[in-house]
């Protein structure tokens, strides 16, 4: 194929792994299994300016820590392990200054148990509280919150799976939203006293003022 793009985009190849691919080269994606097919997207834009860097003091964590090194669906050692603190409460990481508009949008999340298997991806502050969906990394569903719609899980290679949703009604204009990613206990509570161990393995952090979501957009310090 002759391809117009002018930046590096990702897929899913055929290793089931994440990869980038280069400035007009097309994008073969093997998300649905052994046929590749050709993707094709809009223009889109992840306003999560530190996507992968969970440990930067850009997300903020409560009831919770971060622990890096670990292999991500890239196949790098650059996912990390957000693990419940040892404290009775909600045990959670998120960021709180993203400036939302009159519209829709999705929220991209990829996600490995890691002693826990449930978590929460919520929108919040110019987004109703209810902006979000449940997802259950062993029975392998997705729920919707009341202002959540499209939830969707899609196994990945290595135990990983790529969680999305799409807030329900439109955001508030403000440079106020929030990207929170909660543990649930086993029973899906999102408060409980936590064992200091436990806890789920997160990559990619993805929010779009889009009413899909679209491939993986990694970002370094800037959206």
């Amino acid at each position: 194929f002759t391809t117009t793009r002018n930046t590096v985009a990702t897929r899913v190849n055929e290793n089931g792994l994440i990869e980038e691919v280069a400035v007009n080269v097309p994008r073969l994606d093997y998300s649905d299994g052994a046929c590749p097919s050709l993707l094709l997207e809009p223009l889109s834009r992840n306003l999560i300016q530190y996507s992968e860097a969970f440990d930067n003091a850009y997300w903020t964590k409560t009831g919770a820590t971060v622990t890096g090194g670990f292999v991500s669906p890239s196949g790098d050692t650059n996912a990390f392990k957000l693990v419940e603190s040892a404290s009775n409460g909600e045990h959670f990481v998120k960021h709180t200054s993203l400036t939302v508009a009159d519209d829709k949008y999705s929220f991209t999340l990829f996600a490995k148990a890691g002693g826990n298997s449930k978590l929460r991806v919520r929108g919040e502050n110019y987004f109703n509280n209810v902006t979000g969906a449940d997802f259950d990394l062993t029975a392998k569903t997705a729920t919707n919150l009341s202002e959540g719609e499209n939830a969707k899980i899609v196994e990945m290679s290595n135990g990983w799976f790529k969680c999305t949703f799409t807030s329900l009604s439109n955001g508030i204009v403000g440079n106020s939203g929030h990207f929170g990613i909660y543990l649930l206990d086993d029973n899906g509570d999102v408060s409980w006293l936590g064992d200091g161990t436990n806890g789920v393995y997160i990559f990619g952090a993805q929010f779009e003022q889009q009413s899909y979501a679209t491939s993986y957009i990694k970002n370094e310090g800037t959206a």
